[in-house]
């Protein structure tokens, strides 16, 4: 985040299950790295931690750019506020009854998830607005405010206030809100029409109890975020990453608390959309392996794909996200036998505390980080800098009992255990790009976090990809994408018409009206910086479920044969197939708001000393010998064959048999597999 002050350093922040990884960049260009272990109890407190190890005054720092997963553990661990829903009468089990779509057909014992919101906290108003907009009951208003009375003996610390469609006419939620708001000041209140104003009322009331759910945390925590900087004599500006990519003041983000559920994976996602765009290269897929999960999502041409639909714990969102898919597999996944036998690895992780064995922390039961150590693939003194001490007898005697159990070696089952983890993570890599119809193969892996430059070459050769790129600062990159994020906000008006019962200008004119809408919160926003503007459209043919989101390029101009034509190619790409003879309906129009911000240039990296790799022995199939490389002694344009590792502070690289490492003008890692033909 750039902005002219006085000051001239600014610091990207992101949190993690297990690790705190902090990045400094000057105005200059130079970047500085550091990380700390995380304090899941309160992150505020490992985040001050690791930014007091960068070495440079707090005080000297114009912005803080923060993500964060305390929406998203909240929501995981069901340690969010005691919350009520305030709906129009007759839809109060709305939550409950869901939809009749069932996850996994052949579970003969499936089960529900469990509402945010229980039954007894659950209330019902008199009031209804018709699906045209009009009122067809009026709010009672006398109902609302004793109803204020019942919510506060409760204890309630947070009401969702959805209506019936109030995403056509938000004035009776306004109003309740408002009373509730008077009458319950210390209570977080939010309305769907502010949150989610689209039809399905399901969807609508989910996004607005999760963001009620999540919203006092959020809040709390920045609060202390904020004063813990502060009193280290901070007073530059702190803004929050939000699951779209883009950052709002701290200030603003508790009030849509919700937009935070991907905060932490989305800095990742944004450094890989600003590589691919650094380096003139399309079609990535960002692979994040941390400590406790890895995250992967589709670069598509040089733009991350955007969901409006994604699920949570099993709990549906419909605000704009990265299109992020998540698999318990990271450094700290635990490797266990099932009821049968099998060898299984997560979703249960050691997380920061106690950790891996071999970190000498009290950590007993054998995780992937563990493998990796006993395998020779990690050595003490090279991981962290040598800040953490790596024990690889720990390591191997924490595998012994499974080993046992399996009547194998303790080494074949770290093998065996990081190709568990492998596939795992490739499964993922191919839910993500054939759901939206790509061939993984004709992608590249970027390969991030703590652990990911360890495993995805691997990963890359279960799913046929031959290109693996390895950025700078890999340990720390999502918290490098904080830092090339824009201010944004995005705005949705539902409404639902058929093409062929509109015209050219009516689009043109919702579109402009969505817009002015929208520019008073966002110049303000801005600052004074620049604002970009992007439109979408909800679009579906007549009598389907669901729409795909088709992008409107120039909305002054745009025409429906344009917004027809980019719909029929998107669901061709999409589903394989489309019908340019049925009809087409339109759900909603959405716009989104930049406020641009200067993004830090890396700058090239100069060609330094070559430092000759030496040769170790590791119990690694495959690599039994091995080139051990430091990553600062590569320089510019170095090259070697695997099997090498690459060490360096935040992170250690694994090139494989049949790989090739070459490295870029940037400093980034070029790994490709060698044709063997």
């Amino acid at each position: 985040m750039t902005t002219a002050t006085a000051h001239t350093y600014d610091i990207g922040i992101d949190v993690g299950g297990t690790f705190t990884d902090v990045v400094m960049i000057g105005s200059d260009g130079r970047v500085k790295v550091t990380k700390g272990p995380s304090t899941p109890k309160d992150q505020s407190v490992g985040a001050a931690d690791a930014a007091s190890r960068l070495g440079q005054p707090l005080s000297t720092l114009r912005s803080i750019v923060h993500g964060t997963t305390v929406a998203t553990n909240a929501i995981l661990e069901r340690k969010g506020a005691v919350i009520a829903l305030v709906t129009t009468a007759g839809f109060r089990d709305v939550l409950e009854l869901q939809r009749q779509e069932r996850g996994n057909i052949w579970d003969l014992y499936i089960r529900k998830i469990e509402p945010l919101v229980p039954r007894h906290l659950r209330f019902e108003v008199n009031e209804r607005i018709g699906a045209n907009g009009r009122v067809v009951e009026s709010l009672d208003e006398t109902g609302i405010r004793a109803l204020a009375d019942t919510l506060r003996d409760a204890g309630v610390e947070a009401v969702a206030v959805s209506f019936i469609n109030a995403y056509a006419n938000p004035d009776h939620e306004e109003r309740a809100a408002a009373i509730l708001a008077g009458l319950l000041p210390s209570c977080y209140v939010v309305r769907s029409s502010a949150i989610a104003p689209h039809f399905r009322e399901y969807e609508r009331t989910s996004t607005t109890t999760i963001s009620g759910y999540v919203g006092p945390k959020v809040s709390h925590y920045l609060d202390r975020f904020a004063g813990r900087f502060a009193d280290k004599g901070f007073d530059g500006g702190i803004y929050v990453m939000g699951s779209n990519g883009g950052v709002l003041p701290l200030a603003m983000t508790g009030a849509y608390a919700a937009t935070t559920c991907l905060s932490g994976p989305a800095g990742g996602v944004l450094a890989t959309q600003h590589l691919a765009r650094q380096k003139g290269v399309n079609n990535l897929i960002s692979f994040d392996m941390g400590g406790t999960s890895t995250d992967v999502c589709v670069i598509a041409g040089q733009d991350a794909v955007i969901s409006t639909r994604f699920h949570i714990d099993g709990l549906p969102i419909t605000l704009p996200m990265f299109a992020i898919e998540t698999v318990s597999a990271g450094g700290g996944s635990i490797a266990t036998l099932d009821d049968g036998g099998m060898l299984k690895v997560g979703p249960q992780s050691a997380g920061a505390q106690p950790g891996p064995a071999c970190y000498g922390r009290g950590g007993e039961r054998p995780t992937v980080t563990d493998a990796l150590c006993a395998l020779g693939l990690l050595r003490d003194g090279l991981f962290f800098g040598g800040e953490i001490r790596l024990d690889a007898d720990a390591a191997r005697q924490a595998f012994e009992p499974v080993a046992k159990a399996m009547e194998v070696s303790p080494e074949n089952v770290a093998a065996m255990t990081l190709k568990l983890a492998n596939v795992k993570m490739a499964n993922a890599v191919r839910l993500v790009t054939v759901r939206e119809g790509h061939d993984p193969r004709d992608f590249s892996l970027v390969a991030f976090g703590g652990a990911g430059p360890l495993h995805a070459c691997s990963v890359a050769d279960e799913i046929g990809i031959d290109h693996v790129i390895v950025p700078r600062f890999p340990g720390a990159f999502s918290a490098l994408g904080l830092l090339s994020a824009n201010l944004r906000r995005d705005y949705l008006r539902a409404w639902p018409v058929r093409l062929t019962d509109i015209s050219d200008d009516a689009l043109r004119d919702e579109l402009a009206a969505l817009r002015r809408s929208a520019e008073t919160e966002m110049t303000a926003l801005a600052a004074g910086r620049t604002i970009d503007w992007m439109c979408h459209a909800d679009v579906r043919y007549v009598g389907q479920a669901s729409e795909l989101l088709v992008p409107i390029a120039l909305p002054d101009s745009t025409t429906l044969a344009d917004l027809a034509e980019g719909f029929h190619a998107l669901h061709l790409a999409k589903f394989g197939y489309d019908d340019p003879d049925a009809g087409i309906e339109l759900m909603n129009v959405r716009v989104t708001g930049f406020a641009v911000v200067a993004v830090p240039s890396m700058p090239v990296m100069m060609q330094g000393a070559w430092a000759p790799p030496v040769v170790e022995h590791t119990r690694m199939p495959g690599a039994e010998r091995c080139l051990f490389a430091d990553r600062d002694g590569l320089g510019a344009n170095g090259e070697l064959a695997g099997p090498a590792i690459v060490t360096e502070p935040t992170a250690t690289s694994f090139v494989p048999p049949g790989w090739r490492l070459e490295v870029d003008a940037w400093g980034h890692l070029d790994l490709r597999r060698i044709d063997q033909n």
